[in-house]
């Protein structure tokens, strides 16, 4: 988020007075900073919140405060929120419907919480949509007309694979738009978010962290910087393209990270299911797979070429550290588009970091921010985090749209009709899962088999060779 340099030091300082205002246009009702309780504000936002390295995100923002003297219904009323000192320009920071507005013990305080607009819209049956398109369809076509659908506005943006055409492959009696909207993200290796003004972004994730100041990308290139050659610029802008500007903490109150480095992807497959070989782009070990991905059944091995080809320039190279700090907060910093700077030292060698007044102990460490938390108001705290394990596990799709590519396939015969006429929801399935221990006696078996019985357990779910099926 481009801010001036003022605003920047101002939070940096940390002792200026800062005013939160909340506006909801359809009651015609702005709260301002006095009737806000407290350091009662909480932003949380993330691209990626496991230690799966998955290029998808569609991760909704919460925001919570506790406000007073309000006695407007808030429920499922639209909210903006932004921040400002005294001196400095007003700073978005979440824009969503509350889910909750609950009345506190002495009847006079609300607590407030609040999602962005996909937390709601994700749910939405698309399935009568999606039965409506006329195929085949280009992908950005696609994309375009479920947004417009379900009522989301996008950043414009040219996704890698918008050119991709997509034929008809299923005729699903339920779709909610969150599946969809993942299987986008997930075929052009893009994060997906609701930004600060309540558009949906896919964010790329840079492949470099510079750690030096550079000026905004937006002033490159510039015949002021550097001579009119257009392959400088061409390279130039490449360049930037594949950095991130890390924001610099000279001060802060904790960073850990971990002593290795998330490995670089290396090699890409895209395939229907583990029994499926499917294509592969790249030659490493670190292998990042694309199962199951609705919208890569039925296309031709030089088609997924293609389409793995173009995926794997965004999700190559990327190599981070986890990690966890709590410092000064900035509120224009943004989960997939910033990094953080350290000056640190490392006394007992077990990646504990901590301030040192020597310089020559310290050492520059910058960190990608996947995951944050911004607490406070006066007392502004931020606590950043990205977390992966050191080598890329696989990585499946969302359940429910394996199971619905599983029964199209249907390829060995074993899908009865009686069962495919029932489908359950992602939060059945959920459920079911959460609740069910292979092996166990807690919840709903899962029984692995060679073939069906031939009278199934209506309780039972069965696994068989590979095949998920579900009665």
């Amino acid at each position: 988020m481009e801010v001036s340099t003022a605003t920047k030091q101002a939070y940096k300082n940390n002792s200026i007075h800062k005013e939160l205002t909340l506006e909801f246009p359809n009651l015609n009702l702005t709260i301002p900073h006095k009737q806000i309780y407290g350091e009662s504000m909480r932003l949380k936002e993330s691209i990626m919140d496991s230690n799966r390295v998955e290029f998808v995100g569609c991760i909704s923002s919460m925001f919570e405060i506790q406000v007073y003297g309000v006695e407007a219904k808030l429920k499922n009323e639209f909210v903006r929120v932004s921040i400002k000192t005294e001196d400095t320009e007003s700073i978005p920071l979440f824009q969503g419907y509350v889910d909750s507005a609950q009345m506190q013990s002495n009847k006079n305080y609300k607590k407030i919480t609040a999602y962005d607009i996909l937390h709601n819209k994700g749910d939405i049956d698309v399935s009568a949509w999606y039965k409506s398109l006329i195929f085949p369809i280009t992908l950005k076509n696609l994309r375009d007309s479920l947004f417009n659908y379900i009522g989301i506005e996008q950043v414009e943006t040219a996704l890698p694979n918008d050119d991709v055409s997509i034929s008809k492959q299923y005729d699903p009696k339920s779709l909610k738009s969150l599946n969809v909207i993942k299987a986008i993200c997930q075929i052009n290796g893009a994060f997906g978010i609701i930004n600060r003004h309540g558009k949906f972004e896919y964010r790329i994730l840079a492949q470099n962290i510079i750690d030096a100041v550079y000026p905004s990308v937006s002033l490159f290139p510039s015949n002021g910087l550097f001579p009119a050659n257009p392959d400088v610029a061409e390279a130039m802008a490449q360049r930037i393209a594949d950095e991130v500007q890390a924001e610099a903490f000279s001060f802060y109150r904790k960073v850990d990270f971990e002593e290795y480095e998330v490995k670089p992807v290396d090699k890409l497959t895209i395939r229907q299911s583990e029994e499926d070989n499917g294509v592969t782009y790249g030659t490493g070990d670190n292998n990042y797979i694309i199962q199951a991905n609705i919208f890569t059944y039925g296309l031709s091995d030089a088609v997924l070429t293609q389409i793995a080809k173009k995926v794997y320039r965004n999700v190559k190279g990327v190599s981070f550290r986890p990690f966890k700090s709590i410092n000064n907060g900035l509120p224009w910093v943004e989960c997939g588009l910033d990094a953080v700077t350290y000056y640190v030292t490392d006394p007992t060698g077990t990646g504990v970091m901590k301030m040192s007044d020597s310089k020559e102990e310290q050492n520059v460490t910058s960190f990608y921010v996947f995951d944050r938390e911004l607490k406070g108001i006066q007392a502004l705290s931020d606590s950043y985090s990205a977390q992966g394990d050191e080598y890329q596990s696989e990585f499946i799709t969302d359940l429910q749209t394996q199971i619905d590519t599983l029964k199209k396939k249907q390829s060995s015969g074993i899908t009865k009709p009686e069962m495919e006429d029932y489908a359950y929801s992602r939060d059945e399935i959920d459920d079911m899962l959460a609740n069910s221990e292979p092996g166990g006696d807690g919840g709903t078996p899962i029984v692995s088999v060679k073939v069906l019985p031939e009278k199934p357990d209506l309780n039972v779910i069965y696994l068989v060779e590979g095949e998920v099926v579900i009665n």
